[in-house]
């Protein structure tokens, strides 16, 4: 079996017996930033050269060789560390070449606000707890041990270059982890395979997500219903509440936020729902032992008038961020996320194929079945997305 990898990013917050430092790190850091950028943006020769190709000629440019070289354009700072360096390179790279890939060759936006990645060489020590980091007092750099708070880090998994993100008040670091992917099989190749598949239905009730798998002939295996929309529908309408009688209070005030703890009362809870949704449906995928997730496709004016009629802090609404926390957490363990139309699951029987009509949350067939109807949709969606396969010819065994 096909194995691959996976990045998700880690944020932790971090403790600083030497803040003054980190703000005078992250001020040196732009300064460099700033110097390549500019430079780079002058030698249009580089733009579509590799990351590593751009490193390797602006550092010919810039930094003195051990042969004696005098560089064309000398880097006008002192003390600079290498992979320091190489890292503000990197990272004004990126951004050039961001910016060239949207057409932004006659005018680079101006950047202020470069975070600090750190490479190896300039941090050591990186665990759960703690990390030491290499720091410029304003004379020399020195390394100082901070501490660090947040989840735990998997195990067999690899830690790669943090960055230093200000968030508000706090320092956090953004740490990327690579972890192995148990299976990296196409989507035909698990077909073929006769691969479960669980299709998912998202609904506007307290139900946030019906969840359906069938086995290769289509036959339904196990149902899956994620619950809370009820809950986070509540929860949101009293937030929104206190904002609106707050406003009362505050819509003269001089603040540009005055609002922002409720709102961002709202994110925090918005994302937590998101989470703990996206998860439920992971584990149960890998519970019943599916390779393919299936969540369905709709037409984009349809998706925007439905969007716009539910509500901002809707189960609905929330769909959209369950998809893509859903992509990379199904990713990680090895399960595909597809796409298929929703045009017509609705209107037929999933046991007989006959017309269907809604009544609440039933759904009854003209020949006497009844049944949950997005249960209904589920089971169509899942085998549709099977018979699109089928007709290409990805069937098992074949």
């Amino acid at each position: 079996m096909k194995t691959g990898y996976s990045i998700r990013t880690w944020k932790m917050r971090l403790f600083c017996p030497k803040e003054q430092w980190l703000e005078r790190s992250e001020s040196y850091y732009r300064d460099v930033f700033d110097f390549y950028y500019r430079l780079l943006i002058q030698e249009e020769a580089l733009w579509t050269k590799s990351i590593y190709t751009i490193q390797r000629e602006l550092e010919i440019l810039t930094v003195p060789g051990r042969d004696g070289r005098i560089p064309k354009y000398p880097l006008p700072y002192e003390k600079v560390p290498v992979y320091f360096r190489r890292s503000a390179i990197n990272k004004a790279a990126e951004a050039v070449k961001s910016a060239v890939s949207v057409g932004c060759t006659n005018g680079f936006p101006i950047i202020h606000d470069a975070s600090v990645t750190f490479f190896k060489g300039m941090y050591r020590g990186l665990s759960d707890t703690e990390i030491t980091l290499k720091l410029w007092n304003g004379c020399k750099w020195e390394w100082v041990p901070c501490r660090l708070t947040g989840r735990d880090f998997p195990k067999h998994c690899n830690l790669l270059s943090p960055a230093l993100v200000r968030q508000d008040k706090w320092y956090m670091l953004h740490i990327p982890v690579k972890q192995d992917n148990p299976d990296s099989r196409t989507a035909k190749e698990r077909m073929r395979a006769g691969e479960n598949i669980c299709s998912i239905r998202f609904t506007n009730t307290d139900i946030f997500a019906m969840c359906c798998v069938l086995d290769e002939n289509g036959r339904q295996q196990a149902v899956h219903t994620c619950r809370g929309g009820d809950a986070y529908r509540h929860y949101c309408r009293q937030l929104l509440e206190k904002i609106k009688k707050s406003r009362i209070y505050t819509e003269k005030d001089n603040s540009l936020q005055p609002e922002k703890k409720h709102f961002m009362h709202l994110k925090h809870l918005s994302e937590y729902y998101a989470h703990q949704v996206s998860r439920e449906i992971v584990d149960f995928c890998t519970v019943e032992k599916a390779g393919i997730i299936v969540v369905p496709d709709y037409d984009i004016d349809f998706s925007r008038m439905v969007m716009y009629r539910t509500g901002s802090f809707t189960p609905l609404f929330l769909s959209q961020r369950i998809r893509r926390y859903l992509q990379y957490k199904a990713w990680s363990q090895g399960i595909l996320v597809l796409e298929a139309g929703a045009e017509g699951i609705s209107s037929h029987c999933a046991v007989c194929g006959g017309k269907v009509r809604k009544k609440g949350k039933l759904s009854l067939c003209e020949n006497g079945h009844t049944g949950n109807r997005f249960l209904n949709d589920a089971r169509n969606l899942g085998r549709k997305c099977q018979e699109s396969f089928a007709g290409k010819g990805y069937c098992p065994g074949e």
